[in-house]
């Protein structure tokens, strides 16, 4: 390392020495004025010379080299060891919030389907509604079968409203995760197969797991360093500067060799030691706990994943039948031989299932993301 130092000293009192320059040289001095006949050589006052420095400076560039020192490659692997682990918190955090932004899509999309889902059942009521006008028209249907579908159809509106409200809410909760305002929902939009395939169980890293040997590792190092405890450490110095009263100018240059080794500790670094021990001891039997913990956890998510797709599975016969029986009611409702009210019943059983449907289907693309962050499919930067 290279660093720049300086020290500024004022001091007054103190310590102090007396010098008796003036009883020393003055009766030499007195000699030589009568033998030359002159003053040449004054008289000289005693002194006295304080040892705390005044008016003083010192100005250093100093330059340390470690020569031998086993410490420092062990800092240096901590120091990298500890950066890591705080990246691995971070890939954590950014794999949760892939699957938070994986569901709000779902969220999503489930409520856009909800959106057309009503739409269609608006268009059946009006074709139905349509039907029944002519019908009355023509003698064969009454006012209050007219009055019923206008019920069913401000009911249905009312669904309408909820339904865009969900979808608005469920959009800007998707744009809060995003952190992009001014995304479009064309650009976030994207095609989706009508139901995830489960596919084999490819385990991917898993940071909790990444985090344990990180911390294994570091404390490993720990330990490398409690066992150099007694190694030398040899280094240099260099001091370029100066120092002097007044501010004067006097340069100099102090090199040294230091060597430090140490002798006894009261067995401090034992204790460092199996204080490390302990730890590894401890996160190895953590690491095995969170590894059975992510199997069972994958497990599930399968097993949840494939029984979602299994009971979303069970709706299109369902929907294909409600589709069936209204068309048949409506023939017959045209023909006279049906009422409204089993019209109207067959519409609801339509829509009821195409909404249960969309429910078990994101509900299984949901299923799905929950199956991905527990597998560590996807890798995060």
């Amino acid at each position: 390392t290279i660093g720049f130092g300086t020290q500024y000293t004022l001091a007054a009192g103190g310590r102090a020495i007396d010098f008796p320059v003036g009883d020393l040289l003055n009766p030499v001095y007195s000699t030589l004025n009568s033998l030359t006949n002159s003053q040449q050589f004054p008289s000289l006052e005693n002194q006295s010379i304080q040892f705390l420095p005044n008016n003083f400076y010192d100005a250093r560039i100093r330059i340390q080299q470690a020569i031998y020192n086993p410490d420092l490659a062990i800092n240096r692997s901590a120091k990298m060891s500890q950066i890591e682990l705080q990246n691995l918190e971070i890939k954590a955090y950014k794999r949760q919030l892939s699957r938070e932004i994986m569901n709000a899509y779902f969220q999503w999309q489930q409520a856009e389907q909800a959106i057309t889902i009503y739409q269609e059942a608006d268009t059946l009521l009006k074709e139905a509604d349509r039907t029944t006008r002519s019908m009355l028209r023509n003698g064969i249907a009454l006012p209050s079968a007219v009055a019923r579908i206008e019920t069913e159809q401000a009911a249905l509106h009312a669904q309408q409203i909820g339904a865009n409200t969900q979808e608005t809410n469920a959009w800007a909760y998707l744009i809060y995760l995003l952190d992009d305002s001014l995304t479009g929902r064309d650009q976030v939009r994207r095609e989706l197969p009508e139901l995830p395939d489960p596919g084999p169980v490819i385990n991917g890293q898993r940071e909790e797991l990444l985090q344990l040997d990180q911390a294994i590792a570091l404390q490993q190092l720990m330990l490398k360093k409690e066992d150099q405890f007694y190694r030398p450490r040899l280094g240099a110095q260099l001091d370029l500067g100066s120092q002097a009263f007044n501010f004067d100018w006097a340069p100099y240059a102090l090199f040294g060799v230091n060597l430090t080794i140490n002798l006894y500790d009261a067995k401090q670094h034992r204790y460092r030691q199996n204080q490390a021990q302990a730890a590894i001891q401890a996160q190895n039997q953590m690491k095995t706990s969170v590894v059975e913990q992510i199997n069972l956890q994958t497990q599930i998510a399968r097993n949840n994943l494939v029984s979602a797709i299994q009971q979303a599975e069970t709706f299109q016969p369902r929907i294909q039948a409600a589709q069936k029986v209204y068309r048949e009611v409506t023939r017959k409702y045209q023909e006279g031989t049906a009422n409204y009210l089993e019209l109207l019943d067959a519409r609801t059983q339509i829509t009821q299932a195409e909404l249960a449907y969309s429910l078990a289907r994101y509900q299984a693309w949901s299923k799905w993301a929950e199956f991905i962050y527990a597998t560590a499919f996807y890798p995060i930067q």
